[in-house]
């Protein structure tokens, strides 16, 4: 009897050793590949201080004009206040100072912007 005893208390302390280290591998995975932050997070990309700045001039129905040069929005285009909170596109209106990015291999496309509202 003391035998199976130990056969089973054995087998009982693997199955529980094994479950703590599967706990453990899963929260360590969990913490690496959880994001450390959202792009909202970030109001300014790294780059931003070299960002092009300009007044929206003109609103029309797909396309916009800042200072006068005529650009439209990137499908993705991700648009954010001073305090990095996204914005919809239809807080763009005349008189807005802006901070812009042109898309990577077109020369109207924005695909980030900053307005700067009034508070």
């Amino acid at each position: 009897m003391t035998v199976t005893k130990r056969k089973g208390s054995s087998l009982m302390l693997r199955r529980y050793l094994v479950a703590i280290g599967g706990w453990v591998l899963l929260m360590s995975i969990a913490g690496v590949t959880a994001p450390a932050s959202s792009y909202a997070d970030e109001p300014l990309p790294a780059a931003a201080a070299s960002y092009p700045t300009g007044k929206v001039t003109s609103v029309y129905e797909t396309t916009f004009q800042i200072d006068g040069r005529t650009v439209g929005l990137a499908p993705e285009a991700v648009l954010v206040d001073r305090h990095g909170d996204p914005l919809q596109p239809a807080a763009l209106r005349v008189d807005i100072d802006v901070k812009y990015h042109i898309q990577k291999g077109t020369t109207d496309k924005i695909d980030w912007m900053l307005l700067v509202l009034p508070e």
